[in-house]
């Protein structure tokens, strides 16, 4: 006698809904499946079988990922492990090498497949960048492969013998007295005007001067400071995020406030609508368009060439000093060009040329070791005559007319510090 058929529906009556088993035809898992109608149930159902077809082509896709992935796959999986514990602005470097320099020109080949000539297609393609540029592609590369071979994913890494070309970057050129000057009168009653102080008299980097909160600004100490803490990121974003993980331990640190610094401060503080020094429109941290703007100030008053429309012709011209700057109710005031970290570098040069122990220098720009001071600014302690008379002197024991004993002091304290250091 022939077995009954099943019926194609259970009604559940304590569900009040009609339900239906169906098998996973790749797991072998039964699963339930429920609808108020018998239409809705068989509708559901299909929504089901569809549902096991996507997951296993999910899985599938993840298996070849595994085994056999494409460079923009494996990057993005490197990058999500290796980025965990590093810093922000490493993190940001990776992020720009992957996705602006390595994937549009290998992203698509498979890992397997590529050669040291294809990594020298990217080489290429960064060709115009500055030395410094290329290394941090040339970092992401080895360490993207390197992690391939350590994984069994390839025998050996193509980037083994990999090097950075392009330029030296350019020495940095502190800004003179006078450019100083005129850039502080240039930026007098805007709100770039603490950032600027900040960086020219007390040296902080760009993401610790929007990072600091008047409760690191201690105005009535007897020597008042500055405690540098924290360190304000927006990483490659809009969105701010404040962080006290600074560039390096030696980036903690207090720093004295000079009275050209001091009186600014006080009077910022009293017109403060949050804790933030420098601050979006409502007191809170500045988020990365509010530092545009912020910056903008000093652009805006500074040589350029722009774009105008003349007669429904565009025509480039060069705004120089004196000129008026359209849709803005300013002058150009500036004939040369600044950032951030040249008056931070300015602060730096400014100290070491009025004699500051190089320990000291180092302690107030936030570096690592003093080797790292040295090694950037030693030329300042070299090239002057006042400071190479030391030399002499030793060696001949003549002291030229007109040389102050304690310039030679200085020189032979800072050239027994180098010595050390190296």
């Amino acid at each position: 006698m022939p077995k009954k058929a099943a019926p194609e529906f259970y009604w559940i009556e304590s569900r009040q809904l009609y339900r239906k088993r169906i098998k996973n035809p790749y797991t072998g898992q039964w699963a339930d499946v429920y609808g108020k109608t018998k239409a809705s149930c068989r509708a559901n159902v299909e929504k089901k079988r569809k549902a096991f077809v996507e997951e296993q082509l999910r899985q599938d896709e993840e298996q070849r990922c595994k085994e056999d992935p494409l460079v923009y796959e494996y990057a993005a999986r490197w990058y999500k492990l290796a980025a965990v514990d590093v810093k922000q602005k490493r993190r940001e470097d990776y992020a720009n090498a992957i996705n602006n320099h390595i994937c549009p020109v290998i992203g698509s080949l498979r890992v397997r497949e590529v050669k040291y000539e294809n990594i020298l297609e990217v080489m290429s393609a960064a060709s115009g960048m500055s030395k410094s540029g290329q290394q941090k592609i040339v970092t992401t590369l080895k360490r993207i492969f390197s992690f391939a071979e350590r994984n069994g994913l390839i025998d050996k890494s193509p980037c083994v013998d990999l090097k950075a070309g392009g330029k030296e970057s350019e020495e940095k050129t502190p800004l003179t007295a006078d450019q100083q000057r005129r850039l502080l009168d240039a930026v007098k009653g805007t709100k770039a005007e603490i950032f600027v102080a900040l960086c020219l008299y007390a040296g902080l980097r760009r993401e610790e001067a929007l990072g600091l909160c008047w409760d690191c600004v201690f105005l009535d100490a007897k020597v008042p400071y500055i405690a540098v803490r924290r360190a304000l990121n927006w990483g490659g974003k809009n969105k701010p995020t404040l962080t006290e993980e600074l560039k390096s331990k030696a980036a903690k640190r207090d720093i004295p406030i000079p009275s050209q610094l001091e009186q600014l401060l006080k009077d910022a503080k009293e017109k403060a609508k949050g804790e933030y020094v420098i601050a979006n429109k409502d007191g809170g941290a500045p988020s990365a368009a509010t530092f545009r703007r912020i910056w903008g100030v000093v652009t805006v008053r500074t040589e350029r060439e722009i774009e105008k429309t003349i007669d429904g012709k565009k025509t480039k011209t060069w705004l120089r000093v004196g000129d008026k700057v359209q849709n803005h109710n300013v002058t150009v005031q500036l004939d040369f060009k600044v950032t951030p970290h040249q008056m931070r570098h300015t602060y730096i040069t400014t100290l070491i040329l009025a004699g500051a122990n190089i320990k000291t220098v180092q302690y107030l720009a936030g570096h690592a070791t003093p080797i790292i001071t040295l090694r950037i600014y030693t030329h300042l302690m070299e090239n002057r005559p006042e400071d190479t008379v030391g030399a002499i002197t030793n060696a001949f024991g003549v002291v030229e007319k007109g040389t102050k004993s304690e310039e030679v002091e200085k020189h032979v304290e800072l050239s027994q510090i180098y010595q050390r250091a190296e």
